[in-house]
């Protein structure tokens, strides 16, 4: 037989109200699904990184440029040249300074790493010592600036003659810019063997003479070529000085 429960007992007076039978204990929580992450903020797009910028070309000396364009665009450069207001001073220190150093430094520098200058009056070589090599440097770039000058008062007398201007400025223009394929090949000096061949690239010059004689002397097309001819032979016998001058120094 089951025994019957204890009676409850007596509530007393005044006392809370008797608690129902204590609930069953709760079995274990059902395991929750995965939880969805929170909404956060859009991811920021990745920055590309920013292109290169190209290098911007590396512009040449003034003296450089003007000499790059007379040997590629002679008519185009002799225009302005023509035009240019300009005196002794400037040509000088912005062109002929630096032109007129490439065969002397050259020179030099060759004369003191083989022992030997080139000579275009005898197409060959001279032996020479360290010290006679800057001495001959020196006195060729002071010839070159004084030969200049000697060739642009040809031209202006030429000039004059041939029913041109008389303008020592304007001939100084045309003596300094058409003689820059004869600055440039100063740079065979560098190896003395061939430096007689800086002759030939120099008669490139005959032909800025041609194209710069007009614009700058003011002369006739018809005598252009007359022009022309005698400036080349001033200018074939102002080299001829300067080398025999330089000749002589360097065997004695």
């Amino acid at each position: 037989m089951r025994t019957p429960p204890p009676p409850t007992p007596p509530r007393p007076p005044g006392g809370p109200p008797p608690r129902g039978p204590t609930p069953p204990p709760r079995g274990p929580t059902p395991p929750r699904g995965p939880t969805s992450p929170k909404a956060g903020p859009p991811p920021r797009p990745t920055a590309r990184p920013a292109a290169a910028k190209p290098r911007a070309a590396r512009k040449l000396p003034g003296w450089l440029a003007r000499a790059k364009r007379l040997l590629l665009q002679p008519a185009q450069e002799w225009a302005t040249i023509a035009g240019e207001f300009t005196n002794a001073g400037p040509i000088y220190l912005r062109y002929l300074v630096p032109m007129a150093a490439i065969g002397p430094v050259a020179a030099t520098i060759g004369g003191i790493v083989f022992g030997e200058r080139g000579s275009l009056l005898t197409f060959g070589t001279i032996p020479m010592n360290a010290g006679t090599a800057v001495q001959a440097g020196v006195l060729e770039y002071v010839l070159n600036l004084v030969g200049v000058y000697v060739l642009a008062m040809a031209i202006d007398v030429i000039g004059g003659s041939v029913g041109g201007q008389r303008n020592r400025v304007q001939a100084l223009k045309v003596a300094a810019y058409a003689s820059t394929p004869y600055w440039l090949a100063g740079a065979f000096a560098l190896f003395p063997r061939i430096e007689p061949l800086a002759m030939l690239v120099g008669l490139y010059s005959v032909r800025l003479f041609a194209l710069g004689l007009s614009p700058c002397m003011k002369v006739g097309r018809d005598k252009t070529a007359a022009f022309t001819l005698l400036t080349s032979i001033a200018a074939a016998l102002v080299v001829l000085v300067i080398t025999a001058i330089i000749t002589r120094l360097v065997v004695a």
